[in-house]
């Protein structure tokens, strides 16, 4: 490690360079070593938790985004890149999914076990995805390892046998309001949302068991709207279940 490193420092140098608007690929690999001092540093996130345990403010102002355990630390001005804690619980494994955006991770308190996944064959219209794993590696604190966005970047984080927090770094999106989870055994594939969205995918996904014909009036007219893309996809999905239950009937 070169130099002791707090989130002021990483996140003023990582944008310096961000701004000079390199290639990803140079963005990534200057942003890793970065990183590595970042997480091998120790203290800089003491007074986060502190916070998230005694400032009842500061944890209601953490954006309810898709995973429970992510806490924001850092949002880029020029919305180059965003920097974000997980904490990671053993005997409790996420899900694995994809990623809209590239990332870099770091572990940061104890070892963090990762799982890599390609995708080997996929049917979206009935949700159908399998995937193999292709690396299995447990990341000590300090070191690293990078995920690309959508297919590329399918993984899956776990705990041992001790609480670890991580360190990561997303790049702009390339896909927003969702991830998808890939379950390994019914080889399905699902999105998730966060909280704010999710009560209205799940109404969406109710319309689509409904088979009055208020419902797809209600499905067609959200389409008919300017709503967001993954709103429009979980309505078309909607109306193709419900048609399908039409026609068993």
């Amino acid at each position: 490690m070169d130099k002791q490193f707090n989130l002021e420092d990483f996140a003023a140098m990582l944008d310096e360079i961000a701004n000079i608007n390199p290639e990803p690929s140079e963005l990534i690999q200057q942003g890793r070593q970065l990183l590595s001092n970042l997480v091998s540093s120790r203290g800089w996130l003491n007074e986060t938790l502190s916070r998230l345990v005694l400032d009842e403010e500061f944890v209601q102002s953490q954006w309810l985004s898709i995973d429970p355990n992510e806490i924001i630390l850092y949002r880029s001005p020029w919305k180059n890149f965003s920097i974000r804690a997980y904490i990671w619980e053993p005997g409790l494994k996420y899900p694995v999914h994809d990623h809209g955006a590239w990332g870099i991770v770091g572990a940061h308190i104890n070892p963090i076990r990762e799982r890599k996944f390609d995708l080997v064959a996929q049917e979206p219209d009935k949700h159908y995805a399998e995937v193999k794993v292709t690396a299995d590696k447990v990341l000590n604190p300090g070191e690293i390892t990078v995920v690309m966005p959508l297919d590329e970047g399918i993984h899956q984080m776990e705990a041992l046998d001790r609480t670890a927090v991580t360190i990561h770094v997303y790049g702009p999106p390339l896909r927003k309001g969702y991830i998808k989870a890939y379950d390994l055994h019914f080889k399905q594939v699902t999105r998730l949302y966060s909280p704010y969205l999710q009560k209205k995918v799940m109404a969406i996904r109710s319309l689509g068991s409904i088979t009055e014909s208020w419902a797809e009036g209600i499905l067609t007219e959200v389409l008919q709207t300017d709503a967001a893309d993954y709103i429009r996809l979980e309505c078309t999905d909607a109306l193709r279940s419900r048609r399908g239950l039409l026609g068993k009937n």
